[in-house]
């Protein structure tokens, strides 16, 4: 038996010693498996520890003392979530709070040039924010920050329909000595010459995300652009991702799939590769429309439908290197996304203080102008969601959080769960590859905006 990644932390103290039982034992819920030229991996979700068993070693598993100290086997009848709320619960106690506030998510308006179908924000006000508000986010980070380092992500609408506010908040922040890096979420419409120059000498952006719904028919059609000069937005938004990666900024394409594109996601993959091979700093993934969005409930067919072209589209992704390999992340998450993070926060054009980029009318936690902060919309934030009957069988359960008011949470699938552990299990096959090699697998990236 050889560890690739111990155990994380204090989980194993928590869990205490492995109970003995009379009506025999099997493998915890939360250990996946995998079959290696080596033998095989095995990977516990909740305590993090990764292993590689010869083949006599995996076929002899339940001789093996270990196996039962490190809680890889457990008794039957025993409830497994029980045990994972009670590890994720005293590791969120005792885990150090941030002490200060170093991202922030800001609008720089709500207003867009384009009109995509699915966009949650449809039908809210369209406000960009004022040069003096601009000014005055910059304090407001100052006085929140602690002096340190921050990311700033520059969200809408489209952002750059009001790019004088961000050359006012980097140029004051420069001004009060704040050092910080950006990222931006955009449909790239925008990024001319001279924008470009500015996201590398002013912004400090480090990459932009910019989704990209099909190829040029298809995307066309999605984005209903405002622009009526006959040309095509698709041809200008992979003119602007070549000129952002010739500036060495990262580019993440995002394909949201659902059945009108499934298809021509594929081709568009095609595209990406044939267009910008060589560059590495170009990457893509693939999202399944989440139901809420569309206001259209599938059916459980069409669903299978759609993780099953998703699943097409990823191997396509990972077959022209656009999908980069992650590996297991060592430490177990104890936050979902920016909303319980506790060191984020989002800033509306008009100066309310969120916590999350979808709520961007109301569930304000503050104002800009005041040091105020509403424990109880904070709190209503960080709620948990009740537990589904499929929870009890998800592998995935340990690092699954699911809060109340997150939209993307509500609904969970069978497919949603597959999806989860060949997640892992291709992080576990990477951070396999990368032990054998004597190498650092990058790790999946802690949870940002949605």
């Amino acid at each position: 038996m050889e560890i690739i990644i111990p155990s994380s932390g204090n989980t194993l103290k928590i869990l205490g010693e492995a109970k003995k039982s009379d009506s025999g034992y099997r493998l915890m819920t939360y250990v996946v498996t995998k079959k290696v030229d080596d033998g095989w991996l095995l990977f516990h979700v909740l305590t993090r520890e990764f292993l590689l068993l010869t083949d006599d070693e995996y076929e002899h598993l339940y001789d093996i003392p270990e196996m039962y100290e490190k809680w890889f086997i457990v008794q039957r009848g025993m409830d497994d979530m029980k045990y994972a709320d009670n590890v994720r619960f005293v590791r969120k106690t005792l885990a150090k709070k941030p002490k200060h506030i170093t991202s922030y998510t800001i609008f720089t308006t709500t207003d867009c040039n384009a009109r995509c179908f699915y966009c949650y924000e449809m039908g809210r006000s369209r406000i960009p924010m004022s040069e003096e508000t601009a000014h005055k986010v910059a304090d407001y980070i100052e006085k929140n920050c602690g002096g340190e380092k921050v990311s700033l992500g520059w969200f809408g609408g489209e952002p750059l329909f009001n790019k004088n506010v961000i050359d006012i908040i980097c140029n004051d922040l420069n001004a009060k000595e704040i050092e910080y890096k950006s990222s931006m979420i955009s449909n790239g419409y925008l990024f001319d010459d001279e924008t470009v120059k500015q996201a590398v000498d002013l912004w400090k952006l480090e990459y932009v995300q910019i989704t990209l719904d099909g190829t040029e028919d298809v995307y066309n059609r999605c984005k209903a652009y405002i622009y009526k000069d006959g040309k095509s937005p698709y041809q200008i938004v992979l003119s602007n991702i070549k000129r952002l990666l010739d500036a060495k900024i990262s580019i993440i394409v995002r394909m949201n799939i659902d059945k009108h594109n499934a298809d021509d996601l594929l081709l568009l993959a095609k595209e990406l590769h044939e267009r910008f091979a060589g560059y590495n700093n170009l990457s893509a993934y693939s999202h399944v429309l989440f139901e809420l969005s569309t206001n259209t409930m599938r059916t459980a067919e069409a669903r299978r439908d759609v993780f099953a072209k998703q699943g097409q589209l990823q191997e396509k992704l990972k077959e022209y290197k656009l999908m980069h390999p992650r590996g297991i992340s060592k430490n177990l998450p104890l936050t979902m996304c920016m909303v319980d993070s506790g060191y984020s926060r989002t800033i509306l054009p008009k100066g309310e203080v969120g916590l999350c980029e979808h709520y961007s009318e109301d569930n304000f936690i503050g104002h800009i102008d005041s040091c105020t902060i509403s424990t109880d919309v904070v709190q209503s934030f960080c709620k948990n969601s009740g537990k589904q009957v499929e929870c009890a069988t998800c592998v995935s359960y340990p690092e699954c959080i699911r809060l109340e008011k997150c939209e993307d949470q509500k609904l969970c699938f069978p497919e949603n769960q597959e999806e989860k552990k060949q997640e892992i299990l291709s992080a576990m096959q990477h951070t396999y590859e990368c032990w054998k090699q004597k190498k650092e697998p990058e790790e999946k990236e802690e949870p940002e905006p949605c």
